[in-house]
Order: C-alpha cells, then sequence, then structure tokens
C-alpha cells in the first residue's frame, strides 16, 4: 500500500508557532497547494511533500547550499540534497514546445555544489506563453515537523516558499 504524504497547509508566517526552519523559494510567483500540479505523481503527494509555483518567468534558483544529485527531463527536473541532509524535488512543467536547447539560455550541466540563490536554469520562453507550473517536493521529510507555506505569493531566493515548525504540545 502506497502511503500519500500529508498536504502543506497555508498558515500565515506570523501565527507559525516555534518556527524552526524556512526553505528559500526556488522559484518566483503564486504559490498554490501540491494538488495544482498538472503530474499525478507529484500532484498526489507520492513523493513527497510539497508546493506548487504558477511563475511568472521560468527561472530556477538553488533554494540552498548542497549537492545537485541530477538533471533530468531536458533540463526541467532537478534532484537535490541540500547541506543539512534534505532532499528536493524541484520540478518545472514547461509546454514541451518550450522545453528545448534553443530556450534554454541558462543551467547548471557539470554542476555538482550549488549555493543559495544561484542559477540552476531559465528558459526563454515569451511571457504571453510562458504558463509555467513548478514544484519542490521534500523527498525525505518523514521526520520533519509540521510544515506550512507562509506567503501566498514569492520571490525566488528572498523568501520562504516553506516553512517547518517544532511539534509542540496541545
Amino acid at each position: 500500500m502506497i502511503e500519500l504524504s500529508p498536504p502543506i497547509q497555508y498558515r500565515p508566517i506570523s501565527q507559525i508557532a516555534n518556527p524552526i526552519a524556512h526553505i528559500p523559494s526556488p522559484f518566483s510567483g503564486k504559490v498554490l497547494p501540491l494538488s495544482a500540479h498538472p503530474n499525478a505523481a507529484i500532484a498526489s503527494g507520492m513523493l513527497g511533500m510539497g508546493v506548487c509555483v504558477q511563475m511568472r518567468v521560468p527561472l530556477l534558483l538553488s533554494p540552498c547550499n548542497g549537492q545537485l544529485i541530477q538533471i533530468r527531463r531536458n533540463s526541467c527536473e532537478y534532484l537535490m540534497r541540500a547541506n543539512n541532509g534534505l532532499k528536493m524535488l524541484l520540478s518545472l512543467d514547461i509546454s514541451s514546445e518550450f522545453a528545448k536547447p534553443e530556450y534554454l539560455k541558462a543551467n547548471s550541466f557539470g554542476k555538482t555544489v550549488v549555493k543559495l540563490g544561484e542559477p540552476l536554469c531559465f528558459f526563454d520562453i515569451p511571457l504571453s506563453e510562458a504558463k509555467t507550473m513548478a514544484a519542490i517536493v521534500l523527498l525525505n521529510a518523514q521526520k520533519l515537523g509540521a510544515c506550512y507555506y507562509p506567503l501566498k505569493q514569492v520571490t525566488a531566493a528572498k523568501e520562504p516558499i516553506i516553512t517547518i515548525a517544532r511539534a509542540c504540545a496541545l
């Protein structure tokens, strides 16, 4: 039996009790529940808990200092391990028409070590066509405390996309 991850709920940052860590956003745009992602495996929580972002610009920045484990799907999926051990999947859902080398203007091929805020990829897509959904999925977050998305809009590498809170007694 497959166990699905619990969804990450919205809670304003000022209302999160005992925050212990903030994960900076790798994307800029409107934050949505993971269930909004078009990929069923991601949306279901089968891979782990996370959130989606309706991106304004298809630019992906590193959300942490860590290791780049793998790049897949024409530079649209990045597997990372943060220096603190947290593993993440960063996924861009770009139309196949634009997920081509001629639109990929920056990438991290050949890199193994990345720094917070470092560009991982950028697709130069016309703004009228750039309806890109992205997701950050925490792959090994089973032992973390409660997770929330504290903002409804985020700016890449400047604002937290996920806040981890220490469990507190009720």
